[in-house]
């Protein structure tokens, strides 16, 4: 009979402490690749996957069908978006496309998948479950990505015209 391995308190806080270094600079580096994305052609602060991303997450807030019959994907949401970071604080714009990475990568861990690639109502019933979080954090952060994605989708022309929004004086034009 052979006695089991013995660990020592050392080599167990040695193994944990090097787990958590490789850990952090895993983290690192990952978020690093977000900051530093090339912008995409053509646009003027997001980069082509961020764009996928978007799209995919308007969407997912707003599939197609109904009225009106515009998915956020088709009303241009990812372009209006583009525009809109590139009038804010370089730091505030950097932080919402950090956001958007992080909940991309949220997602290939989760459901092994990039969140632009996963179906539809996959992706309705995780932004479901961001926005129902427990913690509010997740939740606050996904409602200001929300908010910034719901705008844009309210410009749509056909959307204003579904809602009875077009206005005689010209306002939201």
């Amino acid at each position: 009979m052979t006695d089991a391995p013995r660990f020592t308190r050392r080599q167990v806080a040695a193994a944990g402490l090097l787990a958590g270094g490789v850990g952090l600079g895993v983290t690192a580096l990952r978020v690093g690749s977000w900051w530093q994305k090339d912008v995409g052609e053509g646009l003027e602060c997001l980069a082509g996957c961020e764009v996928d991303l978007v799209d995919a997450f308007a969407e997912a807030l707003f599939p197609a069908g109904g009225t009106p019959a515009l998915s956020g994907a088709d009303a241009g949401v990812s372009a209006w978006m583009d525009a809109h970071l590139a009038t804010l604080p370089e730091d505030t714009a950097s932080q919402l496309r950090l956001l958007m990475n992080a909940l991309d990568d949220w997602a290939r861990v989760t459901q092994g998948s990039r969140f632009a690639d996963l179906p539809v109502e996959v992706r309705s019933a995780k932004l479901e479950g961001w926005m129902t979080h427990d913690n509010h954090l997740v939740r606050g952060a996904i409602s200001g990505l929300t908010i910034f994605v719901s705008m844009a989708y309210c410009l749509h022309p056909d959307v204003k015209k579904a809602c009875g929004w077009i206005w005689p004086c010209g306002m939201g034009k």
